[in-house]
């Protein structure tokens, strides 16, 4: 192939904003131009913006992003390929997921995706009709192969069998490429990057073509885009990868020099720290996009002084800065000085605005009011559950004030086995640790504190917040081991079970005893109700609760499964 000067632009697009999607990519054109590129890519859908889910059944907007996508052909000063939602020409569903190329004032080549995927989180065939042939064009002399995301993606991610009959990276080889291009909104989990890397290192080795692989970045609702684009040459070894988190312009040269040394694949998560450091940076992503693109500046998060709500507020003020950031403490007749002090403290350290909330008058006052109709009844969680409760009035009450979301600390292990309240401690609208087992919540305190924000009066977090045995402190003396099982006994069996796939036989021979496996699955079965109420999650691993996870209510199913 003849040499190439290919711009990847790394772009973090907002969804349905079609404006402000298409003014990014036509600066990227005129920096790419600047630079001497000579063809420019961006991600999936990216004048659109990913999932746009059932915008895409407005015809209206889908009218004003073609519209855009005739401005951009007519100003972009080099070829660029620009992710789009297209009219379907033939029969079926009347959209396409397309890669557009535009050149000379006009759409030269649209190339639908061909492969649309309906696990996990994705919906696609809901909304589009899938492509039937390679689509490979000449740019500047060059045979360019265009795919679109899940097209690369014909190998399962946990065992390596085919997921797919077709191959449309292999089409595109046998049909003449010379450079294959995949366009990405590919969803960020942990380990998630090493995983793609080694994926699209495997394309380059097998058709023995470089391979330039553009993806998404940001958070849009539940989901997160790492970005971490990149240039392959023909062996598989990388010629240039782009920023982790961030927005990026990416100049290559193609084909070009290896450079092993310069820019590295990445190596998996081979420890707890490196899991927390990696959460660490996608959560605050998460906090920040979801905040910002719902047109908000502020939230406000209830501090009980336990490491959860801890480390979601220090994870939301490095997000959003202090001064975005308020904690409001709510001390009940069974709150801890020490819950309080911790959490006045980690409010000074990060320099956030606090607020002490005292709530046993209104508790006081909801119970007087059900006195009569609870005469002859033993307190139970009922009562336990009041109090959370007005916590979570209290809270939307400040919300409603001061124009600023409400961030709920509930994590993974919590929320699988219910120990959560409904209207309680799971109002808000984002759960930034939804999808942390506890044990990752702690690693994250650890890291947090290991290398501190230089914004904050140095480690955010004392060390009684992650030594002190948690309890939602609702009543005398109470820990959560009084209620459940151990985080530590639990933490595993959930993993296995949502992010292996592993049933309760696969458990028990890992070792696990039979009755935790069944109370936990138990718990989890019970808890289904509650997490279909819940706000959404920032997602880290391959199986979150949320829009991956779609587990019936009104259900008998056995423990077995």
């Amino acid at each position: 192939m003849s040499s190439l000067r290919v711009a990847l632009a790394q772009l973090n697009p907002t969804v349905g904003d079609v404006p402000g999607n298409r003014a990014a990519i036509a600066s990227a054109a005129t920096r790419s131009a600047e630079q001497g590129a000579e063809l420019l890519i961006t991600p999936e859908l990216s004048l659109l913006g990913y999932p746009p889910r059932d915008l895409l059944r407005r015809d209206s907007l889908i009218e004003i992003q073609l519209a855009a996508l005739e401005e951009l052909a007519g100003s972009v000063p080099l070829p660029t390929v620009v992710g789009v939602a297209d009219r379907n020409p033939g029969t079926g569903r009347a959209l396409q997921n397309v890669a557009a190329l535009l050149d000379d004032g006009e759409v030269v080549m649209r190339a639908p995706k061909r492969l649309l995927p309906t696990y996990d989180v994705f919906e696609e065939a809901r909304y589009f009709e899938p492509g039937d042939r390679p689509s490979v064009v000449d740019v500047d002399g060059t045979q360019v192969g265009l795919s679109v995301c899940e097209d690369a993606w014909t190998q399962t991610s946990i065992d390596g069998t085919r997921r797919y009959d077709a191959d449309p990276i292999a089409e595109l080889a046998a049909d003449g490429a010379e450079l294959l291009v995949n366009i990405s909104a590919s969803p960020f989990y942990l380990g998630k990057g090493a995983e793609r890397e080694r994926l699209f290192a495997a394309h380059a080795s097998s058709t023995e073509l470089p391979v330039v692989f553009v993806n998404q970045v940001g958070g849009n609702d539940e989901l997160l885009f790492d970005g971490a684009s990149f240039a392959l040459g023909a062996g598989g070894r990388p010629l240039a990868r782009g920023a982790d988190w961030e927005q990026d312009l990416l100049i290559v040269d193609i084909p070009g020099e290896d450079r092993p040394d310069a820019d590295r694949l990445p190596a998996g998560l081979a420890s707890p720290d490196q899991e927390a450091v990696e959460a660490r940076q996608a959560i605050r992503v998460g906090i920040r996009d979801y905040v910002t693109k719902s047109g908000f500046e502020e939230v406000i998060l209830g501090m009980s002084g336990g490491v959860d709500s801890t480390v979601a507020t220090v994870l939301a003020a490095e997000a959003l800065g202090p001064a975005n950031v308020r904690g409001v403490a709510m001390p009940g007749r069974y709150t801890a000085d020490a819950s309080t002090e911790d959490a006045r403290t980690v409010a000074g350290r990060l320099g956030i605005e606090f607020d002490i909330i005292p709530i046993d008058e209104p508790v006081a006052a909801f119970q007087g009011q059900l006195d009569s109709v609870f005469e002859g009844t033993d307190p139970d969680e009922t009562e336990e559950n009041l109090q959370a409760r007005v916590r979570g009035t209290t809270l939307m009450a400040l919300s409603n004030k001061f124009d600023a979301l409400v961030l709920t600390p509930d994590n993974k292990s919590e929320s699988a086995v219910g120990y959560c309240t409904l209207y309680g401690d799971m109002v808000g609208a984002l759960a930034p640790l939804g999808d942390c087992l506890k044990g990752l919540v702690y690693a994250i305190a650890e890291e947090l504190n290991e290398r501190p924000d230089p914004r904050f009066d140095g480690a955010p977090i004392p060390a009684r917040v992650s030594e002190r045995p948690p309890s939602a402190e609702l009543k005398a003396d109470q820990t959560d081991a009084d209620d459940l099982p151990p985080y530590e006994s639990i933490d595993p069996i959930v993993g296995a079970y949502m992010e292996a796939g592993a049933d309760r036989a696969e458990l028990l021979a890992a070792g696990h005893e039979k009755a935790l496996v069944d109370r936990v699955l138990g718990l989890l079965e019970r808890s289904e109700y509650k997490r279909w109420q819940e706000v959404p999650v920032v997602r880290l691993t391959s199986q979150a609760f949320g829009m991956g996870w779609r587990y019936p209510l009104a259900a008998n199913f056995p423990q077995s499964l």
